[in-house]
């Protein structure tokens, strides 16, 4: 029997034949450049990974796919291009299956339910059973050697195809629409519309070549797969899915010169092959220097992501660690504080002779050890406090009170203690309103001894000035204390308001100290919507300390 051959000579190696056209190898070669690249890397790297390896079984069929179309448009025997085209019926829908199954072990990290796995197979089954009948292909036309396509080729399948197109657009919908993190939505969308871009381009060069029976070009959609390599490459390097980070730019470097290279092979013109050589050189250099750009910004972020875990991980312990060391300072604190109130008392009451006369000698060793005792307890109050703010368990008790009073009358209790280091301490007053204030008494006592003894520690000679004014705009009263001490830098000052902190010289002034004053005068003002700022010139200048608070109307 005469064997019926299409009207051109038979191909050379198999792909090579004067009806295949160039297109054709520039749509098709690039697209299986571009899934070889990926797939072994992806492959190599994570096989074990479930969506790698149905993405695996997806490339393989494509690849199947775009080889047996090219042997299709080389061969002039008539019954192997049916036998090809009857497969490719075949094939293609397994394609979309195998997209839609990617999808969903991206989205679940699973296949899907069992139930979804028979509807699959029984959607298949018509394609298996009918491939060899007239359904699926009833002839050939030698003129052009194109098959005759039946209802099951020309309906059936483009029907499945559009169908998991759909159910692809469902599945990342639903899956978008559940998740918490912007990160995590972008990454479905980004893969959802990779290969939403490759099957719609694969579906409409198909169904176009079906309906108009031109099937150049057709050859068009078959870009869409580079398109989805696109997509799939930025998720790799941005979001380092399956493990890949440098390797996923690299491919797509290697694909983009390829898709140049190409040009070399379509362009007809000298011009054109000239200038898609010079524009493949550019893009050769341009891309080896991005890869190592790209490189060594991975393995910095890599770097600062390890060091961010690290942080994390020291935060936390060091959170643990000051919990503990705040529980501890409670405990030692009151443990301290009854046996001192004991001794104290114990101390006045000798001074005041309540255990006999008191002689000469001993007097000035109990006011050492009663002084001592008062300096004790005041740190031992500081340390509580300091463990209440932080624990959250400061209580405040609001009324209402004349801050400019409560300010006078701490002046005028220090006064004597400043004039015995011979200090001028100065009040002076500035009020346009009554001075009324909503907040804690004895916190504000607190905050405002804290600032005038900072400044009689530090201040070895001259004056401290305290002055209230108010500023009826702004509805906030102001304390502030200046004095000629041995003021500060702004090293000083950025850090003064830490707990433990004092200044650089503080030292070769008072050597007395916890450090702590000032940080809970802060945290008690800022509780009651107030604060405490610092200020000074210089070391040597002296300093300048700010209590806001707002005033009752």
């Amino acid at each position: 029997m005469e064997q019926l051959l299409c009207p051109w000579d038979a191909p050379n190696w198999l792909f090579f034949s004067e009806n295949v056209p160039n297109m054709l190898f520039y749509s098709h070669f690039t697209a299986l450049l571009a899934i070889f690249i990926i797939g072994s890397f992806l492959f190599f790297k994570d096989r074990k990974n479930l969506t790698v390896r149905i993405l695996t079984g997806l490339f393989i069929l494509f690849f199947v796919w775009t080889i047996i179309d090219v042997i299709i448009w080389a061969t002039n025997r008539s019954d192997l291009v049916l036998f090809l085209w009857a497969m490719i019926v075949l094939i293609e829908p397994i394609i979309y299956i195998l997209a839609f199954y990617t999808l969903f072990s991206f989205s679940y990290n699973k296949t899907p339910a069992f139930i979804i796995n028979l509807f699959v197979t029984l959607l298949l089954l018509p394609l298996i059973l009918f491939i060899p009948t007239n359904l699926n292909l009833s002839g050939i036309n030698l003129y052009d050697c194109n098959a005759i396509e039946g209802p099951l080729a020309s309906v059936y399948t483009y029907f499945l195809e559009i169908l998991f197109i759909f159910g692809i657009i469902f599945v990342a919908t639903k899956k978008i629409v559940s998740l918490e993190t912007r990160k995590e939505r972008v990454k479905i969308l980004f893969f959802a519309l990779g290969l939403l871009a490759f099957l719609a381009a694969f579906a409409s060069g198909n169904i176009i070549g079906s309906v108009t029976g031109d099937w150049i070009l057709a050859q068009y959609g078959l870009l869409g797969m580079p398109i989805f390599v696109g997509f799939l490459t930025y998720l790799i390097v941005e979001y380092k899915i399956y493990n890949l980070n440098i390797l996923g730019a690299q491919a797509l470097i290697v694909t983009l010169w390829f898709l140049i290279g190409s040009l070399l092979f379509v362009a007809q013109s000298i011009q054109t092959k000239i200038v898609s050589g010079f524009t493949l050189l550019v893009a050769v250099v341009l891309g080896i220097i991005l890869v190592r750009s790209i490189k060594n910004t991975v393995h910095q972020r890599e770097e600062i992501e390890k060091l961010a875990i690290k942080l994390e991980k020291t935060n936390v312990r060091l959170k643990i660690l000051d919990k503990q060391k705040s529980e501890f300072v409670s405990i030692a604190s009151h443990q301290l504080r009854s046996p001192l109130t004991s001794i104290r008392g114990y101390i006045s009451m000798m001074q005041e002779g309540s255990f006999g006369a008191v002689t000469a000698k001993m007097i000035e060793p109990l006011q050492r050890i009663n002084e001592s005792a008062s300096m004790m307890a005041t740190s031992i109050e500081d340390f509580l406090s300091v463990s209440r703010i932080e624990s959250g368990n400061m209580k405040y008790e609001y009324s209402d009170f004349n801050l400019r009073d409560q300010a006078e009358h701490i002046v005028d209790d220090l006064r004597p203690e400043a004039l015995k280091k011979g200090l001028l301490l100065l009040f002076r007053t500035d009020l346009n309103c009554q001075g009324i204030v909503k907040a804690d008494v004895g916190k504000i006592q607190q905050i405002l001894h804290n600032l005038i003894n900072n400044s009689l520690k530090y201040t070895p000679k001259g004056t401290i000035t305290v002055y209230v004014h108010d500023d009826k705009k702004r509805k906030l009263l102001y304390v502030e204390i200046i004095d000629t001490g041995i003021g500060m830098s702004q090293v000083t000052i950025d850090s003064l308001f830490e707990k433990f902190t004092r200044a650089q010289n503080a030292n070769s002034v008072n050597i007395k100290g916890t450090g702590l004053g000032l940080f809970i005068a802060r945290e008690m003002a800022r509780a009651m919507k107030g604060d405490v700022t610092a200020h000074s010139e210089g070391e040597g200048k002296g300093s300048h300390f700010i209590f806001t608070i707002p005033f009752q109307q």
